[in-house]
């Protein structure tokens, strides 16, 4: 497997010629210095299931304070959503994934991409899709953000300790259905896991579930394309064979999500669901060991 690590951003320190400019200067680089300490000591990840009504979104926070925005809802006022979970100057993303083109995963970047120094966006290779993702794609090309595509095999280091494992899509991987080329990924923080779905359908389960079999086992799911029958299969559920299970999506939407026999599979692998619609936004962090779930 290939290996992407992301470098951290450099801390930039500005000195003054006048005394008292200088002292207040030091106290606040030793204040900023103390602040980075901490945060690098932290062992706490925080994965945030972000309420985005009718759509997906989902904020990682590594130990050492790096920020992975998975899909990015559909609509323009995701800023405002992520804001309780970031610092107030803090307008940086260290890594977006865009897991699939369809508006309810992308919405959001129309105004993240001009209001946030993003430093990579992945995505899964289909250029095809709204006129919302073309303008999108165009202004990541514009603010020469650099981009990658997602590949099975790849292994992406968050920092040390903290990965992505891509199962899906696989290279030169044709369809004519824009849900089978969702990125499938796992996040691994220790001996606690998530596995990240997007929209992926039962055929591209059945295809994970054949080529990476028991390394599928996650402690948490993120239940494919939001409780819609095309996804979510029993052989997939069990591979994967989650204690938690969080559903995205939007109250009396029209497209009648979830789908009472997605509930059914997951109510007979007695996992203990949690959804946005009922839940708001469903925090969950780990010390590498367990989870903890905040209310």
């Amino acid at each position: 497997m290939c290996s992407t690590y992301f470098t951290l951003f450099p801390v930039k320190k500005i000195l003054h010629n006048h005394p008292l400019v200088v002292l207040l200067g030091v106290l606040l680089v030793v204040v900023l210095l103390l602040g980075i300490y901490a945060l690098s000591n932290s062992t706490t990840l925080q994965v945030v299931f972000l309420d985005v009504g009718q759509g997906d979104a989902l904020l990682i926070t590594t130990p050492h304070g790096r920020q992975v925005l998975v899909d990015a809802g559909p609509s323009n006022t995701l800023g405002q959503t992520i804001a309780p979970y970031m610092s107030v100057s803090d307008r940086s993303l260290d890594l977006v994934m865009l897991t699939h083109p369809d508006l309810d995963h992308v919405g959001g970047m129309v105004s993240l991409v001009d209001r946030y120094d993003i430093g990579m966006v992945m995505h899964s290779g289909l250029l095809a899709g709204s006129p919302v993702y073309a303008a999108i794609a165009e202004r990541i090309r514009q603010k020469n953000i650099p981009t990658m595509s997602a590949e099975a095999g790849q292994v992406i280091t968050l920092e040390p300790g903290v990965i992505l494992e891509i199962y899906s899509p696989y290279p030169s991987f044709e369809s004519l259905e824009p849900n089978d080329y969702s990125i499938v990924a796992r996040l691994v923080y220790g001996t606690t896991s998530v596995m990240l779905t997007g929209d992926a359908t039962k055929q591209i389960e059945l295809e994970v579930t054949e080529t990476f079999g028991d390394r599928l086992q996650s402690d948490i799911l993120k239940v494919g394309h939001h409780g819609s029958q095309t996804s979510t299969s029993d052989p997939f559920v069990e591979a994967v064979s989650p204690q938690y299970a969080v559903l995205s999506y939007g109250c009396n939407n029209r497209f009648g999500h979830p789908h009472g026999e997605v509930l059914a599979t997951l109510f007979s692998h007695q996992i203990e669901l949690y959804d946005t619609c009922n839940d708001g936004d469903v925090v969950f962090e780990s010390d590498g060991e367990e989870w903890f779930i905040k209310k």
